[in-house]
């Protein structure tokens, strides 16, 4: 009885994970053959020992027009995380000059101050702990770059109540030509603090409240990017599910009309107004529950900082650099070179409007621009209502986090590098239809659009020039604030052909039946 159960278990399993399983393979294999063309190149080439950019210019021919091409990607493995894994086991503390010098293997290095949260320079140190020559580090960030397929697929799959939609978002991320460039084979740095944020969305959605909520803190932990990410994690354990009866409730209040009062009584209205606002925020806000994660999160952070704080008190203020901005020069004329990150304002500079670059400039650098649009968003999430139904409005908020981290990229002061824009490899896997993104039903179907909108989204940020590709960011961004029109728009031009996939189904059922290939037995009836 023991061993049918553990068969029927297993069978079960199969039947639910096997094309999960079969995208791993495809994804192992692949990421397999990639990370060993990174061993290889990083064991032969001298380009890793400096500080350098691999620009990969080139072109190739796509129906008869010359496809010009130029990858971005920087040497940071070598010149950065080689040198503060070791400075790490050497006993140097992160937050101090000296951390920035090192001599190692005759090559004298100086990159100047750390100013990353703690996590990555003990990840880096674990690195270079492992009995593998010089790409033990290479190897776990490649590792977190891989397992971000788990989390992608479990969102996918319960946001759409579908197992097909969560293994196709799980084989699209795994393809993603930014992740395959930019994580394994340059061996840049977000792979963790982007596991661990899918990772803890996940368990929200599983109700894990407390793991998602530490899990979410911990890629805040790595990098200061993922702060931001944080905006969705207060908004979830703020707003509490609006039950049936309180939404009824809601509705009666709102189409009530009130007949006009003598003015004795306008002090008791306000205060039955203040009353009434109270309830309100008793109701729809869960301060208590945000009160104790809050102190759960206090007692982590503090756990995990708690050396550095008595050692080293700059070690906010050094974090906190990273805040720092990037402004053109006058007349804004001249884009910025390769070490530079690119800003909003290039592609002004670029489409030689000084003008507007100038307007842009100052509105980016001193933060306005972003501040206005965080508050913005922030806003939305605030006032999306929440039904008992969590998927459905974390599936929202889920897309609204999308929405305002293109926002951030665009809008930061501090600039960007192409491979930042990894992060948004899980979120184009996961918001590839339109019934994904704008859909009330709790389950939806797979649609065409989930094999190639990933991808080709992914191929618009890595392949145009550094100082142009941002005009393909700002299309994607677009392009997810209309995805309702864009869906209606696309609904009307392909109709001809849904029509006569149709017609063609019929006619080849047709055709089944008067051939004998397919016998169709009608269905009995049951009596009523």
């Amino acid at each position: 009885m023991e061993l049918s159960h553990i068969r029927q278990k297993i069978i079960n399993f199969l039947r639910d994970y096997l094309l999960f399983i079969f995208v791993l393979v495809i994804g192992l294999y692949l990421w397999g053959n990639v990370f060993s063309l990174a061993i290889e190149d990083y064991m032969e080439s001298a380009l890793w020992r400096t500080r350098g950019v691999w620009l990969g210019e080139g072109s190739f021919d796509l129906l008869g027009f010359a496809i010009h091409y130029q990858f971005e990607g920087y040497t940071d493995y070598s010149f950065y995380y080689i040198h503060w894994g070791h400075n790490m086991l050497r006993g140097v503390m992160p937050y101090c000059e000296e951390f920035g010098h090192i001599v190692l293997d005759g090559y004298e290095n100086n990159n100047g101050l750390y100013i990353f949260p703690p996590l990555y320079a003990y990840l880096y140190a674990i690195g270079v702990m492992l009995p593998i020559e010089g790409w033990g580090i290479g190897l776990l960030l490649v590792s977190f770059g891989f397992l971000t397929a788990f989390p992608v697929f479990g969102i996918a799959k319960e946001l759409s109540e579908n197992q097909v939609i969560g293994a196709v978002a799980a084989l699209t991320y795994l393809l993603n030509p930014n992740i395959l460039y930019h994580i394994t084979f340059a061996w840049l740095n977000p792979s963790p603090f982007i596991f661990f944020f899918f990772s803890g969305f996940y368990m929200l959605i599983k109700g894990r409240k407390d793991i998602g909520t530490i899990s979410i803190v911990v890629a805040a932990l790595f990098k200061q990017m993922a702060w931001f990410l944080g905006i969705p994690l207060v908004v979830y354990l703020l707003v509490k599910p609006n039950k049936p009866d309180q939404e009824s409730r809601q509705n009666e209040d709102s189409t009530t009309t009130h007949p006009e009062t003598d003015p004795e009584e306008s002090a008791a209205e306000i205060s039955e107004s203040k009353k009434g606002l109270l309830d309100f925020l008793h109701q729809a806000i869960d301060f208590p529950g945000f009160a104790r994660s809050s102190v759960v999160v206090i007692i982590f952070v503090l756990a995990v900082l708690f050396p550095f704080l008595v050692a080293q008190p700059n070690i906010l203020s050094q974090i906190l650099l990273a805040a720092g901005g990037s402004s053109l020069e006058e007349p804004f004329t001249e884009v910025p070179g390769y070490p530079i990150p690119m800003t909003l304002q290039v592609l002004a500079v670029v489409a030689e409007l000084p003008l507007l670059a100038e307007m842009l400039n100052f509105v980016i650098y001193q933060g306005i621009l972003l501040s206005f649009g965080v508050v913005i968003f922030m806003g939305i999430m605030l006032l999306e209502p929440r039904p008992e139904d969590d998927k459905l409005y974390l599936r929202r908020v889920l897309f609204l986090t999308l929405l305002l981290m293109l926002f951030v990229h665009l809008a930061g002061p501090r600039g960007v590098y192409k491979y930042y824009f990894t992060l948004f490899a899980p979120f184009f896997s996961i918001f590839s239809s339109q019934k994904m993104i704008t859909s009330k039903d709790t389950r939806i179907n797979f649609s065409s659009s989930m094999l190639w909108v990933p991808i080709a989204l992914s191929f618009s940020i890595l392949i145009p020039p550094r100082e142009v590709y941002l005009f393909s960011v700002l299309l994607i961004f677009i392009g997810y604030l209309a995805a309702k029109q864009i869906g209606a728009f696309w609904s009307v031009i392909s109709y001809p052909f849904r029509f006569l996939k149709v017609k063609l189904r019929v006619l080849i059922s047709h055709i089944r039946q008067k051939t004998g290939r397919d016998i169709i037995i009608p269905k009995s009836k049951s009596p009523n």
